[in-house]
């Protein structure tokens, strides 16, 4: 008969594929040979040389363990190794299938890896389901945030702190502006964004930096700090999406916001006194535009007007010269036909050209000088006769 186990020792099957036979010299004194045709179990004490852990009794511990989670109850039999072993690797097999579940939620967009190789994305948000890790896994990417790079300065606590290696930029007439500005993006495709470029944040702010530098190196100081920044903007915008669309970075860009266009610290008074200077010097050019504008058409007005009086003139000297022309030509000729006609006809005009406008009347022979009426409303008046010399 076996003996009863003591404190501190394990029970071991005396027969079985983990059981000892015969003699092996247990502690106890037992010399050759054990319990042969005795009982199932032999003692050994737990302090002896083989002092594993019973597998069986580790497998049985499993079995009821899992009879009693599922509502089984304690088995009285052991249960076979193998199949304990089966059980055991069912159970593993489910909950390794069971990790392939995902969700996905709705700003969100889903890599499927099959063998670390883009196979799938999904773009609905909901459960999901793909092969356990290795076979496939997936890589969440939060596509509807919208991100925000500062370029020029950094934030803290709502006060910004200028970056003079990236604000600083060289304009077009060669003057030097101290510029904030800031990108705002979301990534448009989650692939290239993961797998195509490396530090996509840094990427975007280097190649939004280099834009602005490309449009301002092409833009005046005076048309940068006033009524170019919109344009400043839109250029920069589109020249940094371009760039990024090369790279193949999957960044959409969705605004580009000029937030500061200044002079540098040092030179700022000098700066406003040479704006100062050039504002004086555009409207003292605008009022001289303004007195040309005034001045010009009226001088060409006059001058239009005397070449037009000259014009007058010049038809009118001529034409009467030409009339005297006519008219002397046509006395010579009726002279030429009636001389005696003709010196008397030219006499008495002459005399009346003379005398129409003298206030007497010269009569022939004694008579003398006639009193005369005045046509123009004065009183007549009498002058003393006189005869005329003969």
């Amino acid at each position: 008969m076996a003996s009863k186990p003591q404190d501190g020792m394990i029970l071991l099957p005396t027969q079985g594929p983990w059981g000892h036979r015969g003699g092996g010299g247990g502690d106890d004194g037992d010399k050759g040979g054990g319990d042969k045709g005795g009982g199932n179990w032999s003692q050994r004490p737990s302090g002896g040389r083989n002092n594993d852990p019973d597998l069986d009794e580790m497998l049985r511990q499993a079995q009821d363990k899992f009879k009693n989670t599922f509502g089984g109850k304690r088995p009285t039999a052991d249960l076979d190794p193998g199949k304990a072993i089966l059980l055991l690797i069912f159970l593993v097999f489910l909950l390794w299938m069971g990790t392939g579940f995902y969700t996905v939620q709705p700003q969100e967009n889903a890599l499927i890896l099959t063998f670390g190789k883009v196979t799938d994305t999904k773009t609905e948000a909901g459960l999901g389901y793909h092969l356990p890790s290795p076979i496939q896994d997936d890589i969440k990417v939060a596509v509807a945030r919208n991100n925000q790079i500062d370029v020029g300065f950094t934030s803290a606590g709502g006060a910004r702190s200028d970056n003079p290696r990236e604000s600083m930029m060289l304009t077009g007439d060669a003057n030097i502006v101290n510029i904030h500005f800031s990108v705002r993006w979301h990534i448009g495709d989650a692939k290239q964004y993961t797998f195509d470029i490396d530090g996509p944040d840094a990427t975007v702010k280097k190649v939004a930096e280099s834009a602005m530098r490309e449009i301002i190196g092409r833009t005046e100081i005076q048309k940068a700090m006033t009524e170019g920044r919109q344009d400043i903007e839109t250029k920069t915008k589109d020249q940094t999406q371009k760039v990024l669309d090369e790279y193949k970075s999957g960044v959409l860009i969705n605004s580009v916001q000029l937030l500061s266009v200044d002079p540098p610290g040092p030179v700022v008074d000098a700066f406003n006194d040479v704006q100062r200077a050039r504002t004086d010097k555009e409207r003292a050019k605008n009022e001289a535009e303004t007195y040309q504008n005034d001045i010009v058409p009226r001088a060409k007005g006059d001058a239009q007007k005397i070449i037009q009086d000259a014009s007058a003139y010049k038809s009118a000297v001529m034409a009467k010269a030409q009339g005297d022309a006519e008219r002397f030509t046509s006395v010579y000729n009726a002279y030429a036909q009636a001389k005696d006609v003709t010196q008397k006809r030219i006499y008495l005009e002459t005399m009346q050209e003379i005398l129409k406008n003298s206030r007497k009347i010269i009569v022939g022979d004694d008579k003398g000088v006639m009193p005369w009426l005045s046509l123009d409303g004065k009183s007549a008046s009498r002058l003393p006769s006189q005869p005329l010399a003969q």
